[in-house]
């Protein structure tokens, strides 16, 4: 472990990172919590991960700040992996400097990272790709990898391309719809978590097939279905809700700006109004078909760059000409950022890991983060092992939510089971400490 931060090699800008690093702060860890079926061997582990960044040394950068401006840089310390129960704070001396680590205790292995260095599909590679080698390494056998990133496949400069290091092209007739002034949506009145330390965890499981027969005898999706739900039961909480409900979907933007192998952050979102519009007059079947058409026309290539040249890249660019005023130019961008309403919750789909002949020894799969600003409702999907894991995390208690969505579930026919309740805390990143920030 260094006791004082060098000065690293500086490499490209992050652009794609300008509103984790100049909008906040402070950001707390984002971390992935998996769970073995046997002890988690530390020795085995370290191996997997030095396999891990020799096929992808990235990972194992961190950031220097220059003039007001982040780059990746080389980060020649060693990343290690550390006998340790739970989340460690990533960016700072305990960690190296890097943004990513890997701790394990008995038969738990955490995945943390600094959101800025990149999104939760990035974080998703590195894992896959070091319980990979972890488990080939532990069995003595080749497995194949079925899609995750390995030595058989070559490094690739596509890699490590950031999504904004141009302005994206769209159709030249392409017109961007008018947003017009939007009233707010509702706001969980239980959500008002302040000075918050834990967040509660409520787990929710389905059976995979059940759920997808569900999802697809309507034509729709796993994330907009779940939102429905999750937007169901909210109105059985508050019945007197007269003002629009709204689900925030996180996605990647990866394929809709050309950049499929990144491990930055592309990260963007989706909002779809699960009341408030005269698509409630319809059947449950004809909504989700509906609001999934809803979705698709948000994730047209033409508004997702719209957006980013608009909004991100302007960051950078005032940063690059001098004679712009650059703060005036990140505050405006930042005020259009803040102006999107994060309420009423979040539906955040992570899908599934790649299925691979080891992956029964995986017995879970857990994300930990923090809901958005303490105060809103987080769902977590997941599928593993044959069940739909829904993970509802909030900084109070919101146990009548979960009851409800059970409820809500029982009534379309879903079977499904609640796990115990489990509180979690995450420690803030220590990237702008380190800096002196």
């Amino acid at each position: 472990m260094s006791t004082k931060r060098p000065t690293f090699q500086k490499k490209e800008l992050a652009y794609s990172s300008s509103p984790y690093l100049y909008l906040s702060e402070q950001h707390k860890v984002y971390a992935v919590e998996i769970t073995h079926r046997d002890p988690v061997n530390g020795e085995l582990l370290q191996e997997a991960l030095n396999r891990t960044l020799k096929r992808m040394p990235y990972l194992s950068d961190t950031f220097e700040n220059e003039g007001s401006a982040f780059h990746y840089a080389e980060n020649p310390l060693p990343m290690e992996v550390t006998h340790f129960h739970g989340v460690r704070r990533v960016g700072g001396e305990e960690t190296n400097y890097h943004m990513l680590d890997v701790t394990w205790d008995d038969h738990t292995t955490w995945f943390a990272m600094f959101h800025g260095f990149c999104d939760g599909q990035g974080i998703y590679t590195f894992l896959e790709t070091v319980l990979y080698y972890y488990y080939c390494f532990k069995d003595g056998k080749d497995y194949e990898p079925n899609g995750i990133r390995t030595h058989r496949e070559p490094m690739t400069d596509a890699e490590t391309i950031d999504p904004c290091t141009g302005s994206y092209t769209t159709d030249p007739d392409f017109v961007m719809p008018k947003g017009g002034t939007q009233s707010a949506p509702y706001h969980l009145p239980e959500m008002n978590a302040e000075n918050w330390t834990e967040v509660f965890d409520y787990g929710i499981r389905l059976p995979s097939g059940e759920m997808m027969s569900f999802v697809k005898g309507m034509g729709s999706s796993p994330a907009v279905v779940i939102s429905m739900l999750v937007g169901e039961a909210i109105q059985k909480v508050h019945p007197e809700c007269n003002v629009p409900i709204n689900a925030n979907i996180p996605l990647s933007a990866r394929r809709i700006l050309d950049c499929p192998e990144t491990f930055k952050n592309c990260s963007s979102r989706v909002v779809l109004p699960m009341t408030g519009t005269p698509m409630d007059a319809m059947p449950f079947e004809q909504r989700a078909a509906a609001l999934r058409g809803v979705m698709k026309k948000q994730l047209d290539p033409n508004i997702l760059r719209t957006v980013y040249n608009n909004v991100i890249i302007p960051m950078y660019a005032a940063r690059m000409t001098p004679s712009v005023g650059y703060w005036e130019t990140v505050e405006k961008s930042g005020n259009s950022i803040a102006k999107v309403c994060h309420d009423t919750f979040y539906t955040d789909y992570i899908g599934s890991m790649h299925v691979t002949e080891y992956t029964p020894q995986i017995t879970g799969v857990r994300f930990l983060c923090e809901p958005s600003m303490g105060n809103s409702l987080h769902v977590n999907v997941i599928e593993h092992n044959g069940s739909f894991q829904l993970n509802c995390l909030a900084c109070v208690d919101a146990s009548a939510y979960v009851d409800a969505l059970m409820t809500v579930l029982s009534e379309h026919g879903l079977s499904a089971e609640r796990d115990s309740v489990r509180n979690f805390s995450l420690p803030q990143t220590q990237w702008r400490d380190s800096m002196k920030l």
